[in-house]
Formats: structure tokens, sequence, C-alpha cells
């Protein structure tokens, strides 16, 4: 048995072993956002009415971020399809797309002309299985803080354009 010195140690060890393991969660800033998705496309019934959504951003050590979407709910009907999904510069408002505003691009926050990639944009992506999709990626930044959203598009994104369809919801993430 051990003593509660003892179990503090091994809890410390333990923990320090999982956050070196895992370099994206290694003692940076962590935004986690949940709720409903926002409907921005009221005026007809799609797979996200009443799905929920998670979406965590955590910084690395290194000055990079790991995100990850989790959407639950999603009508049977996109069963199998892929949505684009993506880290945007303006908050959500329902019926209202526009108001996310364009991709959270790092170089353009940075100041530098804009480059359209998976490397200076927020791409989550997701397959619908069982009714739930999650979506991560890795980027070489952390985006500044502020009220943003990730918006669910109606298709999977184009590597080469960073388009994917109609926007159909989205959660605001602010931070």
């Amino acid at each position: 048995m051990l003593t509660s010195s003892q179990a503090r140690i091994a809890a410390t060890a333990t923990a320090i072993v999982l956050l070196t393991a895992t370099p994206a969660l290694a003692l940076g800033a962590i935004i986690r956002t949940d709720g409903l998705l926002s409907d921005l496309a009221p005026s007809s019934s799609g797979p996200f009415d009443g799905a929920r959504a998670r979406v965590q951003i955590a910084e690395s050590a290194n000055g990079a971020s790991h995100a990850v979407l989790t959407v639950k709910g999603i009508g049977a009907a996109a069963e199998g399809q892929t949505f684009g999904a993506h880290l945007h510069d303006g908050p959500c408002v329902a019926g209202d797309g526009a108001a996310a505003l364009g991709h959270y691009n790092s170089h353009v926050q940075g100041g530098l002309s804009p480059e359209v990639s998976d490397r200076t944009e927020i791409w989550l992506d997701f397959t619908v299985a069982d009714g739930a999709g999650t979506g991560t990626a890795t980027v070489p930044f952390v985006p500044v803080s502020g009220s943003h959203s990730v918006v669910v598009h109606a298709a999977p994104t184009n590597p080469q354009t960073g388009a994917a369809g109609a926007r159909l919801a989205c959660l605001t993430v602010s931070w």
C-alpha cells in the first residue's frame, strides 16, 4: 500500500508521462467549447439540426496547436458522408453564415500574404458514422484569442482552394 506521499509522486509522474508523450497537450493553453450547433440554413431541414458539437484546441510547448472537433446527433441521411469543417474568423450567428467571416488563416493574422493550406488554416473534416463525426488537425501556430467559430460545410475541403461548399452549421469558439 502506498503512503499519501508516494501516491502523489506516482500521480505526478503519470501526469508528466502523459504530457510529454502527447506533445500537443504539453503545458499549453487548452480551449474547450461545446453546445448545440447553430443552424446556418434555417429555411430547410438538414442533418445538423439539433446536433451538438465540442471543439478543443490545445497549445503545445513548441508553439503548435492540436484541434479536435466532435459532432454528435447528426441525422441518418448524412451517414457515410464527409463534411468540411474549419476555424473561421468570426462568431456564429444563426441563419447568417456570412457572420462567421472567412477561414482563420495564420498568415493573414501575422500580416503576411494569405496561403490557403492545412498548415495555415485549421481544417477539421469528418466522416459521419453512427450519427457522429470527429475531425482533428495539428498546425504549426496558435490561433490568436477572440470570438471565432468552427463552421461545418456541405462538402469535404478541397486541398487546393480550401473551399468546402455551403455553410450548414457552426459553433462559436471564444477565448
